[in-house]
C-alpha cells in the first residue's frame, strides 16, 4: 500500500495557481491560444523548469521552495498536461511542443534570458527550441535532465505499433481506456524512483488527474505517439553535430535511470562537446525527487560557474 504523502514535505499546494494565456504558431501555421496553469515563487532572476512525459509542475515540488531563495521560479503544466488545456487538435510533436516552450519563456520572462532547466521529455522540448536560431536568446543556461532522444528499442517498436493503419488508432484508444479507468495504477506502473518510498498517494491522485475523462486520457495517448517519435528524435540529435550551442549547457543524468539510459548522458556530451557532464549517483530519472537538495546544490553550482 502507498504512502498518503511523500518522505517529504513541499509547498506546492500553499504555492497558489496562477495563469497565462499564451499564443503560439504550430508548425502547421495554426494559431494556438492556451491556458496554461502555472506555479511561481520567489524574486530574481528567471528560472523555469519543464517537466516531462505524463508528469506536471509538481514534479518539481521539493525544488521549487529552495531554488526561489534565489532566483524567481516558474514551473508550468505544459500543453496537454496538468491543469493546463488539452487541445485535442494540437500535434504534440516535439517541434511543436518546444515553440509553445518558447512562447511560455518570452511571455513571463520577456525583458531577459531565463535559466532553463528542462526534465526527460521537457528536456528535449527546450533544446528542440534552442535549436532553433530565432530562439537563441531564449536562455543564458540550459540543464538537460535524463532526457532522451538516441535511439530506443522501444520508441522504435512505439513508433512503428503507432504509425501502422488501425493499429495505432486501437493502441491509442486501449492506453486511454486503461489509463482513464485505473489512474493511480497507471501513474504508479509507470513512474520509477530510486527509492521505493517516493510513489504516494498524493502523486497518484496529482499525476492521474490528466486521465480524468476519456477525452483527456486521449490527449495523453496522442502525446505519446507524437512526442515519442523515433524519426524525429533522430533528427534533433543529428542537428547538434557541429552546432554551436547559445548558452553553456550542463547534462545531468543518474547512474540509477531506469526510464533513460544513463548512456545518454556521454552520447549528448560527444555531441555538443562544449556540455558538461555531471553524474549523480543513488538517484533516478527524477533525481530533483529522490534527491532535491544535491539537484538544487548542483543547479546553484553550475549557474555560478
Amino acid at each position: 500500500m502507498l504512502p498518503e504523502r511523500g518522505p517529504w514535505e513541499h509547498p506546492y499546494y500553499a504555492i497558489p495557481d496562477a495563469r497565462v494565456d499564451l499564443r503560439f504558431r504550430d508548425e502547421e501555421g495554426n494559431e494556438r491560444n492556451v491556458a496554461i496553469r502555472h506555479k511561481t515563487l520567489g524574486e530574481g532572476r528567471p528560472l523555469v523548469l519543464v517537466h516531462g512525459l505524463m508528469t506536471s509542475s509538481y514534479s518539481w515540488r521539493y525544488v521549487l521552495e529552495p531554488l526561489a531563495k534565489r532566483y524567481r521560479v516558474l514551473a508550468p503544466d505544459l500543453v496537454g498536461s496538468g491543469a493546463s488545456d488539452k487541445p485535442l487538435d494540437l500535434r504534440y510533436s516535439v517541434a511543436n511542443v518546444a515553440r509553445f516552450v518558447a512562447a511560455y519563456v518570452r511571455a513571463v520572462a520577456p525583458d531577459e534570458p531565463v535559466y532553463l532547466v528542462g526534465n526527460s521529455l521537457g528536456g528535449l522540448y527546450c533544446l528542440r527550441a534552442l535549436l532553433d536560431a530565432e530562439n537563441a536568446s531564449l536562455a543564458r543556461r540550459f540543464v538537460i535532465m535524463h532526457s532522451p532522444g538516441y535511439p530506443l528499442v522501444r520508441t522504435k517498436l512505439s513508433s512503428v505499433l503507432f504509425r501502422t493503419p488501425g493499429l495505432g488508432a486501437a493502441a491509442r484508444a486501449v492506453i486511454a481506456a486503461v489509463a482513464h479507468r485505473w489512474p493511480a495504477t497507471f501513474v504508479a506502473k509507470n513512474v520509477h524512483y530510486a527509492r521505493s518510498d517516493m510513489m504516494s498517494v498524493e502523486e497518484t491522485k496529482e499525476y492521474g488527474r490528466i486521465f480524468a475523462t476519456r477525452a483527456e486520457a486521449s490527449v495523453f495517448a496522442k502525446i505519446l505517439d507524437e512526442s515519442l517519435t523515433a524519426k524525429e528524435h533522430a533528427a534533433i540529435v543529428a542537428r547538434l553535430r557541429g552546432w554551436t550551442p547559445p548558452c553553456p549547457i550542463e547534462l545531468l543524468y543518474a547512474t540509477n535511470d531506469v526510464m533513460v539510459p544513463p548512456s545518454f548522458g556521454p552520447r549528448y556530451a560527444a555531441d555538443i562537446p562544449s556540455a558538461k557532464l555531471v553524474w549523480m549517483a543513488d538517484a533516478s530519472h527524477f533525481l530533483h525527487v529522490d534527491a532535491p537538495e544535491r539537484t538544487v546544490a548542483e543547479l546553484l553550482a553550475f549557474d555560478a560557474e
